[in-house]
């Protein structure tokens, strides 16, 4: 199983130039948790992305919510190729410490896949268990 299995739906993006006000509206209007920052002309390159993290830390430090969210959003984006196997994708998120990565293919936007919907499919989490297993087996990389 692959990252474009579970990256089905078209991710929710915003403009650079949309504010951190707009960004939380959207976040909360699709109950979504991140969005990716693309440029008008250029909508398929993930610029960034803006998290409900970022717009908790926004509101928490005092940030003028009506910045572009190219001022705030966070950069370079952490991204896995679609092909990439599921066991990979949980591996980048728990390297990098995220909830969510983009996933590209062929270096274009393609989808978001949260640690909710890796934890949501019992093939997922099977595929997962048995990769840990393989892992296991084969004892520790050598550094």
């Amino acid at each position: 199983m692959n990252a474009e299995t579970l990256a089905k739906k078209p991710p929710i993006t915003v403009y650079t130039k949309t504010t951190l006000k707009e960004v939380a509206r959207t976040l909360a209007e699709k109950k979504i948790g991140i969005v990716v920052v693309v440029n008008e002309r250029s909508p398929d390159v993930p610029l960034g992305v803006i998290s409900e993290r970022d717009i908790v830390r926004a509101i928490a430090t005092g940030v003028d919510l009506n910045i572009p969210a190219e001022r705030y959003m966070t950069t370079p984006v952490i991204t896995v190729e679609a092909s990439e196997p599921l066991w990979k994708v949980a591996e980048v998120m728990r390297t990098h410490n995220i909830r969510h990565v983009v996933v590209t293919k062929n270096g274009k936007l393609y989808g978001v896949i949260s640690i909710r919907d890796l934890l949501g499919e019992e093939s997922v989490l099977r595929s997962l268990v048995e990769y840990g297993e393989k892992v296991e087996e084969s004892g520790p990389a050598a550094d």
